[in-house]
């Protein structure tokens, strides 16, 4: 049986997606054809309290669905990938809450043996201590005392070691799967640009076919493919995805007007 493949998705990123030749010319196509067709028609009202997907075409709906599909193939490939990690991780506060209960006994157990033994302790003898020296007799009794107690506390460094062990995995394990989420929200984003990209290049093309071209940019902009519900809107390094989103997917209606062929540069 074929062992699956260690992953590789903690050392191995992702290259820039190339936008081929024969993807530009089906935008552009795809672009040139619903303009000379009139498609979309020019919503009726202003674009601010329009419906998203009042000027939405088959082909930028083909390509929504296509971002999506590939977004939740990554999603689904990170779930994957943290399965064990998060299997794990559930394991481990039920395991450190017994190793606290366990350094919490042994404490108990250790208060109650004084660090010094007190004169009873010294002063007692065994069977075969009735007649040696009572200098001895609490050298001994000492030394027990000591060594009883010296047990006692490796039990009690050897259990909190291992809870701080357990803790340190942890925060291993929870950086592992932060580290993982961060890299499929930077793939997703990935995704997202290449999609506007060809976006880009369709509405450039359409507006300059299209009949209400002009008009029709700000409304186009609504029916731009968004990024899915599940993915963090903030970047935990940066905190820079939202404010991404926005410039991407929101520029001011007035400024299009003013600029409507601002898309060629952004397909290139």
């Amino acid at each position: 049986m074929t062992q699956r493949p260690p992953s590789t998705w903690d050392t191995k990123p992702h290259k820039p997606i190339f936008y081929s030749p024969a993807a530009r010319l089906a935008d552009r196509f795809a672009g040139r054809g619903d303009g000379n067709a009139a498609i979309p028609d020019l919503p009726a009202g202003p674009v601010d309290i329009i419906d998203a997907q009042a000027a939405t075409t088959p082909y930028l709906e083909i390509r929504r669905r296509h971002f999506l599909d590939r977004s939740e193939h990554e999603h689904r490939h990170m779930l994957n990938d943290l399965e064990p990690v998060r299997r794990q991780l559930a394991a481990l506060p039920q395991d450190i809450a017994g190793g606290e209960e366990k350094v919490t006994e042994i404490r108990k157990r250790l208060a109650a043996i004084p660090e010094k033994p007190d004169e009873a302790t010294l002063n007692s003898r065994n069977a075969v201590e009735q007649h040696i020296d009572q200098a001895l007799a609490r050298a001994r009794r000492q030394r027990e005392h000591h060594a009883r107690r010296a047990k006692v506390v490796a039990e009690e460094q050897q259990a909190a070691e291992k809870v701080r062990a357990l803790r340190v995995e942890e925060a291993r394990l929870t950086g592992m799967i932060t580290a993982r989420e961060q890299i499929l929200a930077a793939r997703v984003r990935q995704l997202h640009e290449h999609t506007l990209r060809r976006c880009g290049t369709y509405r450039h093309h359409l507006v300059r076919k299209h009949p209400d071209g002009a008009a029709l940019i700000p409304f186009l902009n609504l029916a731009l493919p968004t990024l899915p519900d599940w993915l963090p809107r903030r970047d935990p390094d940066t905190g820079a995805t939202e404010r991404a989103a926005t410039q991407t997917t929101s520029i001011a209606p007035a400024e299009l007007r003013e600029r409507p062929f601002i898309h060629r540069r952004e397909a290139r």
